[in-house]
Formats: C-alpha cells, sequence, structure tokens
C-alpha cells in the first residue's frame, strides 16, 4: 500500500539525509528510553486532492515529524530548532522516490507541547503535505494516453 511505502520511505531518507538523528520511527510505541536526537512521523490527516482525470483518488496527506532531544543538554533549544530546521528542508519537494506521490510542501515547524508522554523532553515539530494518487489508473492497462486534437485551419492534412 502506498501509506505504508511512503511512511518507510520518509523515516529511511531523513535518517539517511540527517545524521545526527538516532532513533527514527513512524507511530512511535511508548517507552521507557529512547537513544536521541529522536523523530517520529506520523500520517494527522486526509484531505481530497486535485481530481487526476484517471479515476485514481486523490488525497492530501498532511504529516507531522516531531525532534525530540533531552532538555538537558547543553544548547538543548538551539539543537532541537537546527534539526527542525533540517527536517524542513530535506521534506520540502520531496517525494522519497515512491510512484504517484507530489512533492512535499513544508508547511509549518514550531515548539510542541501537547503531547503528555513527551513532557521530559524538549520537542519541535514539521508540518508538511503531499498529493498521493491511490487505485488504478484508468489509463494504465489500455495504454492510451491522453492527448489534445486541434481542428481547424492550421491543421496538416
Amino acid at each position: 500500500m502506498i501509506l505504508t511505502e511512503l511512511q518507510k520511505a520518509i523515516c529511511r531518507i531523513l535518517k539517511k539525509e540527517i545524521s545526527a538523528i538516532q532513533t527514527c520511527e513512524v507511530y512511535p510505541t511508548i517507552r521507557k528510553e529512547l537513544v536521541a536526537p529522536a523523530l517520529f512521523v506520523e500520517l494527522v490527516s486526509l484531505e481530497s486532492g486535485k481530481d487526476p482525470g484517471t479515476e485514481e483518488l486523490a488525497l492530501k496527506a498532511r504529516f507531522e515529524a516531531r525532534i525530540v532531544i533531552d532538555s538537558t543538554i547543553e544548547n538543548a533549544p538551539i539543537i532541537v530548532r537546527s534539526l527542525a530546521a533540517e527536517v524542513a528542508r530535506v521534506v520540502n519537494k520531496n517525494t522519497w522516490n515512491v510512484e504517484n506521490v507530489s512533492a512535499g510542501e513544508f508547511i509549518s515547524g514550531g515548539g510542541d507541547d501537547f503531547r503528555p508522554e513527551l513532557d521530559a523532553y524538549l520537542v519541535w515539530m514539521v508540518e508538511w503535505v503531499h498529493e498521493l494518487h491511490t487505485g488504478q489508473s484508468m489509463w494504465s492497462e489500455t495504454g492510451i494516453i491522453p492527448h489534445i486534437i486541434s481542428v481547424g485551419e492550421n491543421v496538416r492534412p
């Protein structure tokens, strides 16, 4: 499924591109300890996207990535913000090499105090969206490619 493949690719590429990230997980489980800096990625909403005219379903998928570090380390506020900026850089315009996924569009980044299970840490969140096309294209099996036909005086015989 496209969502499973996409979320795995997001974590894999973010960890590869940002060497400081020690842990990257999709929908993390709560535990007593983690290796930080950590990055937790979640798909938080799906909205209707722009119809591609292929009978595929277009979805606008909004993702959040939480950067989590120990608040007691030296320069923690600067480190978490720097990592958030790096995440924003990587997600923006990235397709993660997954078919039927548009380039990512960075929305925002900022402090995140809304997860009680992360209260002991310094957390920043980065939001972005992708447009996804799911389902079977009506054009893929027939080999017929949509095209424009011009009719008029300037058309060659």
